[in-house]
């Protein structure tokens, strides 16, 4: 007998923006596509700089009205995209990550003809540090509320899914690597010594969950005869702030912030360090990019997945502290080290690869079709 198969994916996007969960779900698109699915996008509005990285065989279908970010927009979207949903009738509806679950929580409460099976990747931690229990609990309780007419919610990694579970005990969930990584790999560049003026690089929205202001801060901090560099790649509502933040520290003639760019591989091909500030993130897919390009990273705290990225000392350094002079210490010690090895860089990157992970969701979405 031949088993049923999710013939025609989903996928919805409130937009094009060039965050991770959107990158990530269109190379999880295309790739689902060369492989013989049919793919759809439903979005809100084609504007964003990622749209240009949709490839030929996936059709993207925007809503009527265009629908731009707002306060209520997700809210919108779920009555917007049901229109779409009903034309188009695929068998799964996939949502990137965390801010699409607002969207796909309306849109699975919808009628239609034939109930599409709704997947949703967890793409951010439900829990942060630093909240009150009571506080917590209210996340919680408001989570589960928006996850509750999902059919499967999927974790990156072990220790999302084990957090996954303990807030939703009687939900159907699953466990994806995140496909960061194409499935050939250029071996990581030859650099230069880290004399006389090592680059540091940053790549992440300007926005304040990345925490950009510690990165700078963090960044003049160091040792004047380092005579190191820091390049900012990533655009948001916080460049006038961080600009201002390396002019008033005296750094801002070694700061460069270039803006938005579609791939970052070039620049991590001459970066002696990569820096992550952030407060929050869920699995953090640049720190594997680094790895892969044989980059050492000093990070922050930021993730649970952290310990399963760091497999080894080599890779580079978790700062627990949040101070400038603690994460400016850290580049200073790491610098002073040889680049991580190769056999290291594996145990990483070889779960990360496309082609596996695209084929681990499509074998999760033929069981859910069956």
């Amino acid at each position: 007998m031949t088993m049923t198969k999710a013939r025609h994916i989903a996928i919805i996007l409130h937009d094009f923006s060039t965050g991770g969960s959107e990158r990530i779900a269109i190379r999880l698109a295309n790739r689902w596509a060369e492989m013989g699915r049919r793919v759809t996008i439903i979005c809100g509005t084609e504007k964003g700089a990622a749209r240009a990285l949709v490839g030929a065989g996936v059709a993207v279908r925007p809503c009527s009205p265009e629908t731009i970010r707002s306060p209520w927009s997700r809210a919108q979207l779920g009555w917007r995209m049901a229109r779409l949903v009903r034309a188009e009738a695929p068998d799964i509806i996939f949502s990137p990550g965390n801010f699409h679950l607002i969207i796909l929580a309306f849109l699975a409460r919808q009628r239609f003809a034939k109930r599409p099976v709704f997947v949703s990747k967890l793409s951010n931690p439900i829990r942060r540090g630093g909240f009150r229990r009571l506080v917590s609990g209210l996340a919680d309780a408001a989570i589960r509320l928006a996850a509750a007419s999902t059919d499967v919610l999927v974790a990156m990694s072990p220790s999302l899914l084990a957090e996954a579970r303990s807030v939703f005990p009687r939900h159907r969930l699953a466990e994806i690597a995140e496909p960061i990584l194409e499935d050939q790999l250029m071996e990581p560049h030859s650099r230069a010594s880290y004399e006389p003026a090592p680059l540091i690089l940053c790549a992440a929205r300007l926005a304040p969950q990345k925490d950009l202001l510690t990165a700078i801060r963090a960044f003049a901090e160091l040792p004047p005869a380092l005579k190191a560099r820091l390049l900012i790649l990533g655009e948001g509502p916080l460049r006038g702030r961080l600009e201002r933040e390396a002019q008033v520290l005296g750094v801002a003639s070694r700061v460069q912030m270039p803006g938005h760019v579609p791939d970052i591989t070039p620049y991590l091909a001459k970066a002696h360090l990569y820096l992550m500030s952030s407060h929050y993130e869920g699995y953090p897919a640049v720190l594997v990019e680094a790895i892969a390009a044989g980059v050492p990273i000093v990070t922050t705290d930021c993730s649970l997945a952290l310990p399963e990225i760091f497999r080894s000392p080599e890779l580079g350094a978790v700062v627990r502290q949040r101070q400038p002079e603690a994460i400016a210490a850290a580049i200073v010690a790491r610098l002073r080290r040889s680049p991580p090895s190769p056999g290291a860089a594996r145990e990483v990157t070889d779960r990360h690869r496309l082609g596996a992970s695209a084929a681990d969701y499509l074998a999760l979405f033929d069981r859910l079709a069956a």
